[in-house]
């Protein structure tokens, strides 16, 4: 329930601001609150990644992402994300999450998320893809980012990010041929 109140509030400060250019970077502040932590004290690790989420919505908003999702009733779609922790974050403490893209494909668009505590130290960083959906297709990148920005052409991909894309399809070609077989006999099948 929390998050919803979140994303009301990102949604609410951001009604009034002027739209800014795709490779604005957005500043969102929050602070950990006690259904944040999780057994030992600090932000749950799942909760990150739910910030993220509210993180990006706020970049949407600030860039005309999101009215360009509403307007042609686009459905956002999260792709993946990966996350590295360095330090924790406690009960009250103030942090905001720097969000910016990274660049674009076919599909997807790559952003990262940084976390950073009030001494402006990086706590986790993050980078999640997401692309958008429309009658059963996906949307071209290329037709978003110029329908948001005219003339709009993606910045080079970093090399961290192609190689997490490239650990991402050893991860699921490794799992798809690691499948367990199913057994075969006629009284498994009944009793799914």
């Amino acid at each position: 329930m929390n998050l919803y109140l979140r994303l009301l509030l990102v949604w609410l400060r951001n009604l009034s601001g002027d739209k800014r250019h795709y490779s604005h970077a957005s500043d969102s502040r929050f602070r950990v609150l006690p259904h944040d932590l999780d057994a030992f004290g600090h932000m749950n690790n799942g909760r990150y990644l739910q910030i993220m989420d509210v993180a990006r919505t706020e970049w949407m908003l600030q860039t005309g992402v999101a009215g360009a999702i509403r307007q042609h009733r686009w459905a956002p779609i999260l792709g993946g994300g990966v996350i590295r922790y360095r330090h924790s974050l406690k009960l009250m403490q103030v942090y905001r999450v720097h969000t910016r893209l990274l660049g674009w494909d076919h599909r997807w668009f790559y952003l990262e998320h940084c976390f950073a505590d009030s001494r402006d130290r990086c706590v986790a960083v993050g980078v999640t893809r997401a692309g958008l959906r429309c009658g059963g297709r996906w949307v071209h990148a290329d037709e978003v980012a110029n329908l948001v920005h005219p003339g709009a052409s993606s910045p080079a991909i970093p090399r961290h990010v192609h190689d997490w894309i490239d650990l991402e399809e050893a991860m699921f070609r490794h799992g798809r041929d690691r499948r367990p077989a199913q057994p075969r006999s006629a009284d498994y099948r009944r009793a799914l």
